[in-house]
């Protein structure tokens, strides 16, 4: 751009704020909602010579479907709005050329072409006849519109996903003007993860964002617009179904053995899979001895069927491999690996429960001896705190007798085993003082004689001893 173009365009855009004319800014089209309320966002200019008459006492008139001055005006802000054809209120400032209008409860008979007219003090009488906005009243919300987005970039008119892949479902609707304001809400025959709301301009929004996995094949995820009128509620809807694409999946096996074994294996995926038999690693197809058919369960699911005589799987493998676009699955069938998982399974379980066993017999043994031990410890305790309780007493004489006397009588060496006896005054209680200046006493050694005959013997020593034992306690000193 030269000079000489920038000049023109400096003085073009420096006569427009100078010489200001009277120019208004109106919407081209508005819908509106039966029953609800419309917005006619306004701004307008006028000559500079009329800026003093444009004070807060400026009234704004609008006019349908004509401008002629001749006609009533359907509204007028500054007479009583229950003799206007249409209820409103002007919430912008006229002073400072704001003529933003709503009006309530429309119908549609308030559909039309509006004029708006500025009427201030002094000369400042004008309408602005060059432009207008068109109301379109509906009776039912137009649908919402839903878009997918895969890693942030728009899909348009594909609704192929890959699994595992960012997904953003979004929804948006015109804000018509109602009170309560409109909300946005998705269903969907798969769990609804959380959705986000929010406000772009002249829209309202809500994204839907998951991973695409393979449970939401073929769901269809609905958005819908919902009004709160006083007659009643209005919603509208609009639908998107998700086609996730995955790789093939093996879903379900078996095999019946016999002369001729007949196996199948039922497999998933999107792409519909392929099917391939291998036998010992080698790709078989249908021959004499052996025949291979198919079943198709669903557009992304089918069974496959294959039958062999027992021959060839007597020292054969067989597999069955599912291939599409997004990958491969295989499993054996024979010879049947579950099977022999389950053999071995059983097989250590009944190890585990021998080894069990032979333990627990080992644990019951060792306690088993460790309690009869206690037992017998506690026995011998026992015999041996009863025999100190018999060992003590208050008695003062045995069946003794001394060295001496033992000499003397020959007849005591007949007995057949002797009793040796010891005698404790610790706990007697002397009957005279002679006993108790006794500061020590010796024991004697008693024999007893067990046989019959030598008992009245015995028994005179005994009484001899006691005697001789008395004059010794008196006479003695230690």
């Amino acid at each position: 751009m030269d000079t000489t173009q920038k000049i023109i365009i400096f003085c073009f855009l420096l006569q427009g704020v100078c010489c200001r004319d009277f120019n208004i800014s109106l919407p081209e089209k508005i819908q509106a909602l039966s029953g609800s309320c419309v917005v006619i966002k306004c701004r307008f200019e006028i000559n500079e010579t009329y800026d003093k008459d444009l004070t807060e006492r400026a009234a704004g008139v609008w006019y349908k479907d004509t401008h002629d001055k001749s006609s009533s005006p359907v509204f007028n802000s500054s007479a009583s709005t229950q003799n206007s054809f249409i209820k409103g209120n002007i919430t912008g400032q006229l002073n400072y050329k704001d003529c933003t209008t709503v009006f309530y409860d429309v119908t549609s008979n308030h559909s039309g072409q509006y004029f708006f007219r500025i009427e201030g003090e002094g000369g400042l009488k004008w309408t602005f006849t060059k432009s207008n906005t068109s109301v379109v009243v509906i009776e039912s919300p137009v649908n919402p519109q839903v878009v997918l987005y895969v890693n942030e970039q728009e899909l348009q008119d594909q609704q192929e996903v890959l699994e595992g892949r960012s997904v953003s479902l979004r929804c948006s609707a015109d804000d018509l003007c109602s009170s309560p304001p409109a909300t946005l809400t998705w269903s969907s025959t798969a769990r609804i993860p959380h959705s986000e709301s929010s406000k772009l301009q002249e829209l309202i929004i809500s994204d839907l964002n998951f991973t695409a996995a393979q449970r939401h094949h073929r769901v269809t995820f609905t958005c819908s617009i919902s009004y709160q009128l006083q007659d009643n509620n209005k919603t509208a809807h609009s639908s998107i179904t998700l086609h996730v694409q995955y790789a093939p999946q093996i879903l379900n096996s078996s095999c019946n053995i016999g002369n001729v074994n007949v196996c199948f294996c039922e497999v998933d995926g999107n792409p519909s899979p392929v099917v391939e038999w291998h036998l010992s690693g080698r790709l078989v197809s249908n021959s004499s001895n052996m025949f291979i058919s198919e079943e198709r369960l669903s557009n992304t699911s089918l069974r496959s069927f294959i039958s062999l005589d027992q021959s060839l799987t007597q020292t054969s493998t067989l597999l069955c491999v599912s291939k599409n676009t997004h990958g491969n699955e295989s499993l054996q069938l024979l010879p049947s690996s579950t099977r022999l998982s389950f053999s071995f399974m059983l097989i250590g379980v009944a190890v585990v429960l021998l080894v069990t066993l032979i333990s627990v017999i080992i644990y019951l043994r060792k306690e088993r001896g460790k309690l009869q031990q206690t037992k017998q410890e506690e026995s011998a305790k026992g015999s041996g705190q009863n025999a100190d309780k018999e060992n003590e007493g208050d008695s003062l004489y045995a069946t003794v007798s001394s060295v001496e006397d033992a000499t003397a009588n020959p007849d005591i060496h007949r007995q057949k085993s002797i009793i040796y006896s010891s005698i404790d005054f610790k706990n007697y209680k002397a009957e005279s003082e002679e006993v108790e200046s006794v500061s020590c006493l010796h024991a004697d050694y008693a024999v007893v004689q067990r046989d019959s005959g030598g008992a009245a013997e015995a028994e005179s020593l005994v009484r001899e001893f006691s005697r001789s034992t008395e004059a010794q306690v008196k006479q003695a000193s230690c």
